[in-house]
């Protein structure tokens, strides 16, 4: 204990020490906020204090339970109708040396309008025009713009902002699939959405 007191009495700054014990002291302890007993000739007696009690920690309130009930249901209310909104933009088909919006594709674009009004309202939004590889680079190039000003417009009508959209075609130089089937001709037909 002397060599303890020695240690302690060196040091520059001084520091409040506990000294815990097992068993019954555990319960002297939590009843009497004194230190274990010791003699009073004792010199460790005089230098080591017990711990002080922590605060009681109460559990935090939520920004919920402090907002008043209608602000709460109005926050819940359209996180749930934005909720079944995906975060992606899907493109749109169009036929063979068409670029008129097809009855197929108009949910499609209405919930890409509802994308870029909901979840991207400061992005801004390439549509790019594509086409299969039938025709001439200059034809395809024409084709692709008019699909992509066909989809902006529309997106327009649905109440995107034009200033948010610009278009580019690529005509056929950017094919999804490479392979010559009809098939592929249909995918590579297209208005593909690019954020920006």
């Amino acid at each position: 204990m002397g060599c303890l007191v020695a240690l302690l009495s060196g040091c520059s700054s001084w520091h409040h020490v506990a000294i815990f014990s097992h068993g019954a002291d555990l319960e002297n302890e939590s009843s009497d906020s004194s230190p274990p007993s010791m003699s009073s000739a004792s010199p460790v007696s005089s230098v080591l204090k017990p711990a002080p009690s922590l605060p009681s920690v109460s559990k935090p309130t939520t920004s919920s339970e402090n907002s008043p009930p209608e602000i709460v249901s109005d926050i819940i209310a359209q996180s749930a109708d934005d909720s079944h909104l995906p975060w992606k933009l899907e493109d749109v088909y169009f036929d063979y040396d068409q670029y008129s919006i097809r009855k197929e594709t108009v949910s499609t674009l209405r919930q890409n309008a509802q994308v870029l009004l909901k979840r991207y309202p400061t992005r801004e939004v390439l549509i790019e025009g594509h086409c299969d590889e039938r025709g001439t680079e200059e034809y395809n190039l024409v084709l692709g713009e008019r699909r992509a000003m066909a989809v902006k417009k529309y997106l327009i009508d649905l109440g995107v902002s034009a200033s948010s959209i610009r278009v580019l075609s690529l005509g056929k130089h950017a094919p999804f699939c490479l392979q010559s089937t009809l098939q592929c001709f249909q995918q590579n037909r297209r208005a593909h959405f690019v954020l920006k």
